[in-house]
């Protein structure tokens, strides 16, 4: 009877030791949360200032979370490792870390201005770790989430446009001054965000001020075309990017041929080009900010 006591008391010991670790453990999971900040990336150090500005933005913010940065592109990570020493996860390797260091919720927010291809691919694998278990047989994250892009819904595109109202009173308040946004561009679906954006900024401020892109629609000839029609005379070429990298610097604002700056200037334009990235615009940065807040659990 001893013996049997005995090993029920054992028994008893192993199954509280046993829930108990494992309410520590999901305890320790619901205590630490983070937000991956997930860019593209750049490899130009003055450019950096923008994301740099997201990242302190969100940590002021939400100062209980850990604050994470990724770089989307492998090509800038390279460049950043081999010529700084600096590395630079990708989303997915800064997801694998903050669960392998405990981390139970987190909130993913692209800086993505649309929800274009980029978004989708970070998505994917926002979802690829919403399925996946860890040795417990648990989920790896207690809750996983991600935010909008910078242009999603139509507050967002009102937000924007009120962003813009600095650079609108700075470059377009004399006579044939047009303000001109060039965005990336892309064969998604999502690129018609340009145009709309243009119909609420030209509903707001009035016609001085087009959006156009390098790889997408509106093009540079419909940019020209529409300026001819508006008799313009100085055009302002602002980056409409979250930074003003390599295609600020070249395609936009750079001395080649097919840049921006000299093909407008090539058709009788004064043309001066500005080299800051949305992410230098606290505004902007705001609403990325609001994002994640609708995210985050409500105190």
């Amino acid at each position: 009877m001893i013996w049997k006591n005995t090993i029920f008391f054992i028994l008893l010991v192993v199954v509280v030791l046993v829930l108990t670790s494992f309410q520590v453990y999901a305890a320790e999971q619901q205590e630490k949360s983070a937000i991956l900040i997930a860019a593209f990336g750049t490899s130009y150090h003055e450019a950096a200032v923008s994301i740099e500005n997201v990242v302190k933005a969100a940590q002021q913010a939400f100062p209980e979370q850990t604050v994470v940065l990724s770089y989307g592109s492998r090509t800038i990570r390279n460049i950043l490792k081999e010529r700084d020493g600096v590395s630079i996860d990708s989303p997915m390797s800064a997801l694998a870390k903050l669960a392998d260091e405990g981390y139970g919720s987190v909130v993913v927010q692209p800086l993505q201005i649309m929800s274009g291809s980029e978004f989708h691919e970070i998505l994917s694998i926002t979802n690829a770790f919403r399925t996946m278990n860890d040795p417990h047989y648990q989920p790896i994250f207690s809750r996983i989430e991600i935010g909008d892009p910078l242009l999603t819904n139509e507050a967002d595109y009102e937000k924007v446009v009120v962003a813009l109202e600095n650079d609108m009173k700075q470059y377009t308040s004399n006579a044939g001054e047009v303000l001109v946004l060039v965005g990336h561009g892309t064969e998604h679906p999502a690129n018609s965000c340009y145009s709309q954006l243009q119909n609420m900024l030209q509903k707001h401020y009035g016609p001085k001020v087009l959006v156009g892109t390098i790889e997408g629609y509106p093009t540079i000839e419909d940019i020209l075309s529409q300026l001819k029609a508006m008799n313009a005379q100085r055009v302002t070429l602002k980056t409409f990017m979250l930074v003003a990298g390599d295609h600020a610097r070249n395609d936009i604002a750079g001395d080649e041929a097919d840049s921006w700056k000299t093909v407008l200037k090539k058709a009788g334009y004064e043309v001066q080009a500005t080299l800051d990235g949305l992410g230098e615009n606290d505004q902007m940065v705001q609403i990325w900010i609001e994002h994640i807040k609708d995210l985050l659990p409500k105190k």
